[in-house]
């Protein structure tokens, strides 16, 4: 297991590559970077991409292709690299074509994929925070007072779980989605969760858990954005990271503040919630008292449990054993599988969500007896699996997802 620092580029998440427009300069260049992601990404906008889900899977793979921007000419390509306003104008254009095509979508389609309005309203939230100045006062506030107010107020904006790290120069991604370098401006990172409703998450892999998972983005956003605004209030700048943008990602940046643990399924898992949760941070050098990673035992329950990958319908979850990145013992997790069974399913799955011991609920008085005791482990396994076992295919959705 390697213990080198690594640093992360948000260009390189599955969502920025396959939103990239084949034949714009940033397509080019970046898989003229990245040679070897370039084949497994292709066959992902061939299954239609991040459209079937924003569609609903109202449209076939082969309909969305039919329906997408073809390439710019070579003359085309070196004018708009020759020229920005020309590089704006065809992507813009492009880009539009991209949006069109929900409009190609029935009436009962539209009204069932249009149930999810998650991009207009983060981007609505995120650019009016963006917007919005610190004010020219500072107060004077001591951290522990600073650290304990920020809490109460993320709690009291709609979180269920926060905690605070101070930001190391290998939190930042390097980059954006869009490209642009990541400056290092805030020495703390407020950290939160907000959690989606069991009710729907247990319906994976249908609709319903989308919605789930989309309200929770949703929520994280407003709820940071308040948070963001409440601490500009108080003479002191911000960086609102959600769905929109990112400065850090925020798993890692998670159990580095306490929040919970990074899991086998790659994402953080918390005590009360499991990974029922959505994240959300606001960046800012208001004066912080750091939290401390908590170490409840979940990265030895993983290795006993494994009931997330075993449900894994693309065997996108290792069982290999976990490594060291920046500090934190993680697992593999083979993004361009999952994304497929996205694609088949024109959900976001969340098998790995539903499956999870923790996601059901685990009695407390175990969760603090668990770490490296084996014999409350295999209690709490034996438990969830005579409560739930391993959930026979809903085939009925619920009354909101046959609107």
């Amino acid at each position: 297991m390697g213990t080198d620092i690594q640093y992360f580029d948000a260009r390189d998440t599955l969502f920025s590559r396959t939103r990239l427009l084949p034949g714009t300069p940033a397509f080019h260049d970046y898989y003229q970077r990245h040679p070897e992601n370039l084949g497994p990404d292709n066959e992902l906008r061939r299954l239609g991409g991040l459209v079937r889900l924003e569609t609903a899977g109202a449209l076939t793979d082969e309909e969305i292709r039919a329906l997408l921007p073809s390439p710019p000419n070579r003359l085309v390509q070196s004018l708009m690299r020759m020229f920005p306003a020309v590089r704006r104008r065809v992507e813009s254009r492009m880009q539009a074509q991209v949006n069109a095509i929900s409009s190609r979508m029935s009436d009962d389609d539209r009204i069932r994929a249009f149930m999810d309005d998650s991009t207009p309203v983060i981007r609505a939230i995120y650019e009016a925070d963006k917007n919005r100045q610190p004010d020219a006062r500072r107060v004077e506030i001591s951290p522990e007072r600073a650290t304990n107010l920020v809490k109460e107020v993320a709690k009291l904006y709609g979180a269920a779980l926060v905690g605070v790290t101070e930001m190391k120069d290998f939190n930042y991604y390097t980059h954006r989605a869009n490209g642009e370098p990541v400056p290092q401006d805030f020495k703390y990172a407020i950290v939160f969760a907000v959690v989606m409703p069991l009710e729907l998450i247990n319906r994976a892999p249908h609709r319903e858990t989308l919605l789930a998972t989309c309200n929770g983005y949703v929520d994280a956003a407003h709820t940071g954005a308040r948070l963001s605004g409440y601490v500009k209030s108080l003479g002191y700048d911000t960086s609102l990271n959600c769905m929109c943008s990112y400065d850090a990602p925020l798993v890692l940046l998670a159990e580095q503040a306490g929040i919970g643990q990074v899991s086998r399924a790659n994402v953080v898992v918390t005590k009360e919630y499991g990974n029922r949760v959505r994240l959300g941070a606001v960046l800012t050098n208001l004066p912080l008292i750091p939290d401390e990673p908590e170490d409840f035992g979940l990265k030895q329950f993983c290795m006993f449990c494994g009931k997330c990958a075993a449900s894994c319908p693309t065997r996108a979850l290792t069982s290999d054993p976990p490594q060291i990145v920046n500090g934190c013992l993680v697992w593999d997790h083979h993004e361009e599988r999952c994304f497929k069974m996205w694609m088949r399913f024109a959900t976001d799955c969340a098998l790995c969500i539903t499956s999870c011991p923790f996601t059901q609920g685990v009695d407390p008085e175990k969760v603090a007896a668990m770490k490296g005791n084996y014999e409350v482990m295999m209690d709490i396994l034996e438990k969830d699996k005579e409560l739930h076992g391993f959930r026979e295919q809903t085939t009925d959705s619920l009354p909101i997802a046959n609107v």
